[in-house]
């Protein structure tokens, strides 16, 4: 069994060590070049999950006027602040947004569905806002 299915963390140090002394020929480099692709995967849908959860918020924002709250308030502005800063450690996803906006938008749906108990007619068959919108820093208030 290799050190990398026995032991991960142990494996991700070894290989650390080795790259940091340039013993390149000790390294599992098939493992490796799997793993930094793994890496750029979790980033790219680390920043589709937080933006499905940004634009079910808006959703149940806009539909749901009455219910608005404090907590909601700070739901959006945590997601748009967490995806700015992975924006801002890894600007060349910036573009993935738009392509990822369709996805993100059908499971922000389904989630918005499970948490108001609408049906999904009420819901347009396109997001409804622009990648500029969802993450635009202006406070949403709430007056409650």
């Amino acid at each position: 069994m290799k050190l990398y299915e026995a032991d991960f963390y142990r494996w991700t140090q070894e290989t650390s060590d080795r790259l940091r002394r340039g013993e390149f020929g000790e390294i599992d480099l098939v493992t490796l070049v799997e793993e930094v692709e793994d890496l750029g995967r979790r980033e790219k849908n680390a920043l589709e999950s937080r933006l499905s959860v940004l634009i079910c918020h808006l959703l149940k924002w806009d539909l749901q006027p009455g219910k608005r709250s404090k907590s909601w308030q700070a739901t959006i502005a945590l997601q748009r602040s967490r995806i700015e800063r992975l924006l801002k450690q890894s600007p060349s996803l910036r573009p993935y947004l738009r392509e990822v906006l369709p996805e993100a938008y059908t499971e922000a749906v389904l989630r918005a569905i499970k948490e108001t108990g609408f049906d999904s007619k009420t819901f347009a068959e396109t997001c409804p806002y622009h990648v500029e919108e969802i993450l635009s820093t202006k406070d949403v208030s709430v007056n409650c």
